[in-house]
């Protein structure tokens, strides 16, 4: 795809340069025969000005300014229906194979039984609107935004291709969903929870979710991390990978972060040293206690372990994703940086945690912080204050 300069109309391509503008209510494009250098951006950047100031003027003569073209109208013709451009579109991507499973899924599910192999040019925005609000009855919002997500890459790209003038998604908007706030357990849910573990299940299995709330790692990364990852000096743990459906990739944010261990972690992964140490450095830390491989997602342990304990101790169901939040509440709750916080869990920036935690913030302890005022500003009137 082009690199679109906003606001110019100019899209350079791999060696032409498109130009876009609207006329008489409708949109047009053309595509010049120029390389796209500097001088020739520029030379097309001053065609569309005078485009646009004829247009303004009325003056705007289409046939004497594109002479080769003369309607501005595409008259190449579509190989195949739906299905098989979408199938194109998706030979054009390079993503995580994680997000082509979501991808090759919403077509598969969603989008090719509802409109096969129909001409592209005969799908109509009323009708995807139809279908949204039939699956808005028994999907989330969240849901049909990300099985929108292949629907507008396939036809953007026919506009790119030039067989559509536009998009019929262009109008549709977003669905508007609700995130669901934080739900962490409190101190004494997690050490109920952290009990049970150790008395009814492997070790191993306390080990897992004591870590887990110990570190604040994501379930998807805590899956994989080896014992290659451990520095014992320093005592961090290395996260530079995760594991979604069984498939590996990089973190959510991909970026490589280190993660600070308190003497507890470090006494999970000293007990753990006995069930998968001796595999080798490259060996996933945490291994299923039954099987003695590594887990291939975090599906079965929520099912054979976490809620089951959460049933056992009357505890209010809840997602294990949740031993992240209680991680980062707890901490905040107990007044360490929230910066500091913010990069323990990869964040990628502070404003992400304070979007996600401020009620926790909040609730800290304020004569703390009004200690910190009265020991900077002391008992000092006003002539004395150091301001």
């Amino acid at each position: 795809m082009g690199r679109k300069r906003p606001g110019s109309g100019i899209e350079p391509l791999k060696h032409s340069i498109r130009v876009r503008f609207r006329w008489n209510g409708k949109r047009y494009r053309e595509t010049l025969n120029l390389e796209p250098t500097a001088a020739n951006i520029k030379a097309a950047e001053r065609l569309m000005a005078r485009v646009h100031q004829e247009i303004d003027l009325g003056i705007f003569d289409y046939e004497a300014t594109f002479p080769k073209k003369g309607s501005g109208k595409t008259d190449r013709q579509i190989a195949g229906g739906f299905t098989t451009y979408a199938n194109q579109w998706l030979e054009t991507l390079v993503v995580e194979k994680s997000t082509m499973s979501d991808y090759v899924s919403a077509i598969n599910k969603v989008w090719s039984p509802a409109f096969g192999e129909r001409n592209l040019k005969t799908i109509k925005p009323s009708e995807i609107k139809k279908i949204i609000a039939e699956r808005a009855k028994v999907v989330s919002g969240k849901t049909i935004n990300n099985n929108m997500i292949p629907l507008r890459g396939i036809f953007e790209l026919a506009v790119d291709d030039e067989l559509l003038e536009r998009s019929p998604l262009d109008r549709i908007k977003s669905q508007k969903h609700q995130k669901r706030e934080p739900d962490p357990f409190d101190r004494e849910e997690t050490e109920q929870i952290l009990a049970y573990m150790r008395d009814h299940y492997d070790e191993q299995v306390w080990n897992w979710y004591e870590f887990a709330f110990g570190t604040g790692m994501r379930p998807s990364e805590q899956i994989v991390v080896q014992w290659r990852d451990v520095d014992w000096k320093r005592q961090t743990i290395r996260i530079e990978r995760a594991r979604v459906r069984a498939v590996e990739k990089s973190t959510k944010t991909r970026t490589v972060r280190d993660i600070d261990l308190t003497p507890r972690m470090m006494a999970v992964l000293q007990r753990q040293k006995a069930h998968s140490f001796m595999r080798g450095l490259d060996s996933p830390i945490f291994i299923n206690p039954v099987t003695n491989t590594p887990w291939p997602d975090v599906q079965d342990q929520r099912k054979l372990y976490f809620h089951p304990t959460l049933r056992a101790l009357g505890i209010r169901s809840r997602d294990a994703y949740q031993t992240r939040h209680t991680y980062a509440t707890t901490a905040l709750m107990g007044g360490v940086n929230p910066a500091y916080i913010s990069r323990q869990l990869g964040h990628r920036s502070a404003a992400m945690l304070f979007r996600h935690y401020s009620k926790w913030i909040d609730h800290g302890d304020f004569g703390r912080e009004a200690a910190k005022l009265n020991q900077i500003y002391g008992d000092a009137g006003p002539s004395k204050a150091a301001f």
